[in-house]
């Protein structure tokens, strides 16, 4: 049975934590095989299953992934399911959470093209410092934070910088999270299977940073379990990250689905539990 392991350009031979995937998928009869997600000259009706791993570019080309994420889908099983990709990529679904009464840090949309003022915008919402994104984004790119005298000019400036390209979040700034870090809990097909402690990502951070294992805290799994519970879709993997807000409770910072850190390296087991899991996909196709 073939998997394919799809990765991107710039990480050929995905990263060390994912290569752990790679033996105990060997060791239950499985042949993986490491996968450029826009390579022309794939064949995807030569395997069984597609799992999205590091497609670490797709928000550069967020059109050219949906339609990829189409055309793929329709000659293999694609694993997180197309549907719940596009749900997931854009960040607007933090706000569709938020309707669902699920606890997300505070976000405010702004259209791409619109006028906004960043001021008008913080004194409204009460908010004193502000982190400003892309709503189709990932490794911190354009993440960055402006408070005080810097709101209204640089902070401005970023907006609309962010504003040309596509649609903007603005949330308020959470000292815990970056002075505490952010939890993620790891979920493989629904189950927990372990959390890690990471600092918060901006983008003069470089990239995704590593995770410190973690023991589970029951308010922030219970909050864990009610965003899986209302993504349309189920997930062979998800991680969902959560944050302390300004009023000590835990919030959605993001939930994760389509090509996050698993921090398979931080927990005993895990690359086994998400191969098992993987195994059992297959033989449900085969039967």
């Amino acid at each position: 049975m073939n998997i394919a392991l799809i990765t991107y350009t710039g990480l050929p031979e995905m990263t060390v934590d994912d290569q752990r995937l790679l033996e105990p998928l060997r060791a239950r009869g499985l042949m993986p095989y490491v996968v450029v997600w826009d390579d022309p000259k794939v064949d995807w009706t030569r395997f069984q299953l597609a799992v999205v791993r590091t497609t670490w570019d797709y928000f550069l080309e967020p059109e050219a992934f949906l339609a990829w994420l189409e055309r793929v889908g329709s000659q293999v099983k694609l694993l997180n399911p197309p549907d719940v990709l596009r749900w997931n990529s854009h960040k607007s679904y933090l706000l569709q959470l938020a309707e669902q009464g699920i606890p997300v840090t505070p976000t405010a949309l702004c259209p791409r093209g619109r006028k906004v003022s960043l001021p008008a915008l913080v004194a409204t919402r009460g908010w004193r410092a502000v982190v400003i994104k892309p709503a189709v984004s990932g490794g911190g790119r354009l993440t960055r934070r402006f408070e005080g005298a810097r709101l209204a000019d640089e902070g401005q400036a970023h907006l609309d910088l962010v504003l040309a390209e596509g649609d903007a979040l603005v949330q308020p700034f959470l000292p815990e999270l970056h002075e505490k870090g952010e939890r993620s809990y790891v979920y493989f097909d629904g189950v927990f299977s372990h959390a890690v402690v990471r600092p918060a990502t901006m983008e003069a951070s470089g990239g995704i940073p590593d995770g410190v294992a973690l023991a589970p805290l029951a308010e922030e799994r219970t909050l864990a379990e009610r965003v899986l519970a209302a993504t349309p879709g189920r997930t062979l993997y998800a991680r969902v990250d959560v944050a302390t807000g300004l009023d000590g409770n835990p919030l959605l910072q993001e939930l994760e689905v389509i090509e996050p850190r698993l921090f398979l390296g931080a927990s005993e087991g895990a690359p086994e539990r998400l191969a098992d899991i993987i195994a059992g996909h297959i033989r449900g196709l085969s039967r």
